[in-house]
């Protein structure tokens, strides 16, 4: 049986029922009753005959038969005698209000972890645990309400497109009543609490396949088995389905996941923050981002691109549609001679035909203007997405056609629209023509630039052959960090640009080097006790004589030898021209797998923390638009005669990275490349410095086989 099978029961056995209707363990029962759930009620209490008008039961196994669903509401240290009952039976589904578990600390995890191996002894591992601590799941549906929100008595169930998954039962509570009370219909309500088995990325993973689904709106603390939320988000997008996430612990320092620079940047919200990107799954900021938008996403057709139109009869309301456009990343571009021939035509004389159209007070003696305008735009091509502001209205608008204009256009052009609007009666005439409204022309076009970014997330990279071991961190693996040459032709060994260079370990070496490499050189110590060489005055440029090398050949075995490092010789090293120095680093995560980190380098890399990550694989695109979110991007535009960096190889060195680390098979377990070296023009960038950490040998066994 499927998870979504399982959340569509016949049957249903309640733990611990009540005949108080307002307690947990009567809550389920009452609305069970009250919301249409035609399968069987089951009351189980062994001090009671009978729970709110229905025979009540001594024990589960009592039940005259199986059911398919379970709610445990019982003190927490009686749980785990009922997950036997449960695989008793021959349950499928346990849903466990019970608190006490992890949330409590080590025991509590045991605990815990006690309840899933008992559920495991069911035939086929058939038993599938919600929560503990959790406040339940709903299937609106079919009446299958095994919560105990108070939520629910105050706004009625109806069936609809959306569907929430929670970490949190108040989350998730919140998110039903914001959506009944704007109107919404709501499917599933399915909290995961301490998701000891199903997790919400299995949740989410499971109502996707729900053919009435449209929407699923989620909310999450940590992002557990992300495998399960990328394969929702491929079936998401194949069926036209939108996913929006809020995730929380935004600002919270992640822990450092290794002793590399990208994993001390790589915070769990952040690797997070790039999992949603490339997964086409919007971040919103809160529950009522999350409630805000819904009917947009539930509206409206998925844009073609950013390009957005702003029409309205507000000057101001233009200027701020504009600075909210490039605020979020939206396009107003102005029209090309045929749009403004046609606009030119829809618009009186006094109005001038440029993006943002104000329409000024034309729509009172001429209230067809704004009909007239958004056909100009339809055959135009002009805009893949359309603003409209109406910051206050009166006598002589017909807003109700106006709401009419505006459904139609999108309908027929398949350009979404979204409204700004001040007063509740001009809102409600474009609401009642499902056209999204909203109060700031700031909100309107966020919610415009959402649309954009999930219909460009739906092209999602797929595993390419040679990426598609599986990869994954354990707290067990025992690292060696290579010393700088042997990371710098692992590096070379995976096709990555590396610096030339020699490693001698006497004066004989260094001359020779000299006569073999360009000038100048660089000159550095090689150690893998130490990461940061520049530290400790161990690194030198600009060396083009003999003596120079072999100066820094003995100042730095001294160095090394005074800091009780290995000495692994001298390394020298062409020395390459750029205009920038980034950094490209690679970690295995535990949850994610492989991640990508690119940003600006040097010594500076902590402090500046301009960073981006990518979860591999990923495509060139996607690691394009990762360079251009850095707060460095525009310096590698074009500027005062300089050519712009060809970031092009850039980006083919981030996708190389990730694949390769990929088809490692978790052998390598970080790189830090930095700097590399970027210049402007057709210099290809290089690789100067690297540390490679790589996964130790399993020590051989000395007993025989």
């Amino acid at each position: 049986m499927s998870l979504l099978q399982a959340l569509n029961p016949r049957s249903v056995a309640i733990l611990g029922a009540s005949d108080n209707p307002i307690k947990a363990g009567g809550r389920p029962i009452d609305y069970l009753r009250r919301h249409g759930f035609a399968g069987r009620i089951l009351p189980v209490n062994p001090k009671r005959a009978e729970v709110q008008g229905l025979a009540a039961y001594p024990s589960l196994r009592a039940l005259p038969e199986a059911p398919d669903a379970v709610v445990i509401s019982l003190p927490g240290e009686d749980v785990a005698a009922a997950i036997d009952d449960c695989v008793a039976v021959g349950a499928r589904l346990a849903v466990i209000y019970s608190s006490g578990f992890a949330e409590l600390g080590e025991e509590g995890r045991r605990q815990q972890a006690d309840l899933v191996a008992r559920a495991r002894r069911a035939p086929g591992g058939g038993l599938r645990l919600f929560g503990p601590n959790c406040q339940g799941v709903a299937n609106f549906a079919t009446g299958a309400i095994l919560n105990f929100s108070t939520m629910i008595n105050e706004n009625a169930p109806a069936d609809g497109p959306v569907a929430i998954v929670s970490q949190s039962g108040a989350g998730a509570a919140i998110l039903y009543g914001g959506l009944r009370r704007a109107g919404i219909g709501v499917r599933y309500m399915l909290s995961t609490g301490n998701e000891a088995d199903v997790c919400a990325a299995e949740a989410v993973r499971a109502v996707v396949e729900d053919e009435g689904i449209r929407l699923v709106v989620l909310y999450i603390e940590t992002l557990r088995q992300s495998a399960w939320l990328a394969e929702a988000a491929r079936l998401a997008h194949a069926r036209g389905i939108t996913i929006l996430a809020v995730k929380a612990g935004r600002t919270r320092a992640g822990q450092a996941t290794a002793s590399s620079h990208t994993g001390a940047l790589a915070a769990e919200d952040a690797l997070a923050d790039a999992f949603l990107r490339q997964h086409g799954i919007p971040r919103l900021a809160d529950f009522r981002e999350l409630i805000d938008y819904a009917p947009l996403f539930l509206s409206q057709p998925a844009p073609r691109g950013r390009r957005v139109v702003s029409i309205s009869n507000s000057g101001a309301t233009c200027v701020l549609s504009a600075d909210a456009a490039e605020e979020y990343g939206l396009a107003l571009e102005p029209f090309d001679a045929a749009t403004l021939d046609g606009l030119s035509q829809a618009l009186p004389s006094y109005v001038t035909a440029r993006n943002p159209i104000d329409m000024t007070t034309a729509l009172l003696g001429r209230p067809q203007t704004f009909g007239d305008t958004l056909r100009a735009l339809s055959g135009s091509g002009a805009a893949d997405l359309v603003h409209v502001g109406f910051p206050i209205g009166g006598e002589g608008y017909d807003f109700a056609d106006f709401a009419g204009q505006a459904s139609r256009f999108a309908r027929d052009t398949g350009v979404p629209i979204a409204v700004s609007v001040n007063q509740d009666w001009v809102a409600q005439a474009f609401q009642d023509q499902g056209v999204p409204t909203f109060w700031s022309e700031r909100a309107a076009m966020r919610g415009l630039a959402l649309l954009a970014e999930q219909a460009g997330g739906r092209q999602v990279q797929a595993p390419s052959a040679e990426a598609s071991v599986p990869v994954a961190a354990s707290r067990s693996i025992t690292l060696v960090t290579l010393d700088e040459p042997s990371s710098l032709s692992e590096l070379a060994r995976a096709g990555l640009p590396v610096m030339r260079h020699l490693v001698c370990r006497s004066g004989d070496e260094v001359r020779a080097a000299l006569e073999s490499l360009p000038l100048p050189l660089v000159a550095k110590g090689v150690s893998a006790d130490l990461s940061h060489k520049s530290e400790h005055g161990l690194v030198r440029l600009n060396i083009r004589e003999a003596e120079q090398a072999l100066q820094a050949f003995g100042d730095f075995a001294a160095t090394l030898a005074r800091l009780g490092a290995a000495d692994g010789g001298l390394l020298l090293g062409a020395q390459h021209r750029a205009d920038f120095e980034l950094a490209l680093g690679a970690h295995v995560d535990a949850e994610f797998g492989v991640v990508v980190m690119v940003g600006q380098g040097g010594v500076l890399v902590e402090a500046l923390r301009d960073v981006q990550f990518l979860v591999a694989p990923f495509s060139a695109r996607q690691a394009l638009d990762a360079l251009a979110r850095l707060s460095i991007a525009p310096a590698f535009a074009a500027v005062r005669g300089m050519p712009a960096v060809e970031l092009d190889a850039v980006a083919a060195m981030m996708v190389r990275l990730g694949d390769w680390m990929l088809a490692q098979g978790g052998r390598v377990q970080s790189v830090d490349a930095n700097p590399v070296l970027v210049a402007r023009g057709a210099q290809a960038p290089v690789i100067v410095d690297a540390v490679v950490a790589v996964a130790a040998a399993p020590a051989a066994s000395s007993e025989a086989a």
